[in-house]
């Protein structure tokens, strides 16, 4: 199914009056009430957006991808807004907005909202997509440019759609104090470890680490009340430059394809108690990850 198919000419607007997230959303939700003659309280689905957002906290780049979910709403209706020039719409956002992606969605819709969202984020993750679309003119062109690139909406979220593709891998041959930074730095507990081809090797566990730098002892005891020994830390201190992730790290609990289907790796995550899975090509290169904090912003909260 092609995403243009799932999209209304008549609800692409441009001249998008405002100037901030306010005026700007109440602009495109009052122009498609008149369009479609849709029973909105425009100013309450507004309130409802921004707090959203505000609790959220997710940065736009470039592209703002306001949406609320209501039990209200009958269908899905996805709202698109052109503005003149770029707006700064929230303070966290690195880059100022010059397209809105607005969502209206139904319980009953919230699968297909999830695929045609991923849909529209693979084609704006494209070579200069992004910019291509927010210079359209008009809503023909607009929808003219989504039809000539084929953009289709999978029939399934696969975890192409979720993972992330920012994180550094480890190297076998680091130094456990250049992971203990790298863990610090990225704010992560496990790290995947590649080879020198970038292939998947393992992955590294800080609690691991911090396990195997703990007297045997310790574990031993069964009253852990009055243990105040800082001697696993001055441990770590001691030997984090000599030693090397190869010797800490240990085979991946969950690895999984970019066409490996959202339900499937999200069970086998819950049932494995795993935190976090990576993603690998057809030769094994790593490519990217999910974490249960990915499924929780880009599903739950999507």
């Amino acid at each position: 199914m092609k995403l243009v198919s799932i999209l209304n000419e008549e609800l692409v607007f441009t001249g998008v009056k405002g100037v901030s997230r306010s005026g700007i959303y109440t602009d495109m939700l009052r122009r498609a009430q008149e369009t479609l003659g849709l029973p909105l309280d425009v100013d309450q689905i507004v309130s409802a957006i921004i707090e959203r957002e505000d609790a959220l906290q997710m940065p736009y780049e470039g592209v703002a991808l306001p949406h609320l979910r209501r039990p209200e709403f009958n269908d899905l209706y996805f709202i698109v807004g052109i503005l003149p020039k770029p707006v700064q719409l929230q303070t966290i956002d690195p880059e100022q907005c010059r397209l809105v992606f607005m969502s209206l969605i139904s319980p009953e819709t919230s699968d297909l909202y999830l695929k045609s969202l991923a849909a529209f984020a693979r084609f704006l993750g494209i070579g200069q997509n992004k910019q291509t679309l927010c210079s359209s003119a008009s809503p023909a062109e607009f929808l003219s440019i989504l039809n000539h690139a084929d953009v289709k909406v999978r029939n399934n979220l696969t975890a192409e759609d979720l993972m992330i593709t920012d994180a550094v891998p480890l190297k076998e041959d680091d130094t456990l104090a250049a992971a203990i930074d790298l863990f610090c730095r990225c704010d992560r507990s496990i790290l995947p470890v590649v080879d020198g081809q970038g292939k998947l090797v393992g992955e590294l566990s800080s609690l691991n680490i911090l396990k195997q730098f703990t007297p045997e002892y310790m574990f031993r005891m069964d009253n852990l009340d009055f243990l105040n020994s800082f001697e696993p830390f001055n441990r770590i201190f001691s030997d984090e430059g000599n030693k090397f992730v190869r010797d800490f790290m240990r085979e991946p609990e969950l690895v999984v394809h970019p066409e490996t289907p959202l339900i499937q790796f999200t069970v086998k995550m819950a049932k494995r108690g795993v935190n976090a899975c990576f993603v690998v090509d057809a030769e094994r290169r790593y490519i990217g990850e999910i974490m249960v904090k990915h499924l929780v912003k880009k599903v739950l909260r999507g």
